[in-house]
C-alpha cells in the first residue's frame, strides 16, 4: 500500500517531466522483476545490487541509470535471538561462533540479505554447511527475517541495516527478544 501510494505519485511526477506515460507496477519478488526487465514487460526498475547484475547480464543494452547516495556505503546486520545466548561480534574473524547455529537470510537474490553476509561468512570461515541443518533457511524478506529470529524459529539472521533501524524506529522490534551482534564493513 506504502509503495503504492509512494511510486504512484513518482510515476506521474515522471510522467509530467518526461512527457511520456509513466505506469508503477508492483511485482512480489526480485526474480519476477529480473524476468520482467528482461522480457520487456518493465522498462525501468530499482534493483538492488544482485539484482541489478543479473538483469543487466540476461537483458542486452541494460545501463544503470542512478544510484542512491547512500548505496554507496551499504551495510547489513546479523541480528540474534536474544535466548540463543550470542553476544556483539567485535571482529569479523568471531562470525565462526554461527557455526552449528540456524541462520535464516532474507530472499536469496537479496544483496543485502544474503549475498553479501553469506560472502562475509564465507571469508571468515563459516559455509553454508557448517550451520545447523546443513545451510541456511530462508525467510523471504527483511521483515520476516526479524520475525523468524525473534521467535526463536531461527537463532540468527542477517538483513539490510536500513530495515532493521525502519522497524526498530516504529517499534516493531522487541530489544528483549532479538538485537544486533554484528554490522558487516560497508559495500557498494
Amino acid at each position: 500500500e506504502k509503495l503504492n501510494r509512494l511510486y504512484g505519485s513518482l510515476s506521474d511526477e515522471l510522467s509530467d517531466s518526461l512527457n511520456v506515460a509513466v505506469r508503477y507496477v508492483p511485482v512480489s519478488n526480485y526474480a519476477t522483476a529480473v524476468s520482467a526487465f528482461r522480457s520487456g514487460s518493465l522498462d525501468l526498475v530499482w534493483f538492488g545490487g544482485l539484482t541489478g547484475v543479473q538483469a543487466r547480464l540476461q537483458t542486452p543494452g541494460a545501463m544503470v541509470l542512478a544510484q542512491r547516495d547512500i548505496d554507496a556505503k551499504f551495510t547489513s546486520v546479523f541480528i540474534a535471538n536474544g535466548a540463543s545466548g550470542l553476544r556483539p561480534i567485535t571482529s569479523a574473524d568471531q562470525l565462526v561462533q554461527l557455526k552449528g547455529r540456524r541462520l535464516a537470510f532474507g530472499s536469496e537474490s537479496s544483496t543485502s540479505g544474503r549475498l553479501m553476509p553469506q560472502y562475509l561468512l564465507g571469508e571468515n570461515g563459516v559455509t553454508m554447511a557448517d550451520l545447523a541443518g546443513g545451510g541456511p533457511g530462508f525467510s523471504g524478506s527483511h521483515d520476516a527475517t526479524i520475525a523468524v529470529v525473534e521467535s526463536g524459529a531461527y537463532e540468527v539472521g542477517a538483513l539490510n541495516e536500513q530495515v532493521w533501524r525502519s522497524n526498530v524506529d516504529q517499534g516493531r522490534v522487541d530489544p528483549d527478544k532479538v538485537a544486533v551482534i554484528w554490522r558487516t564493513p560497508p559495500y557498494v
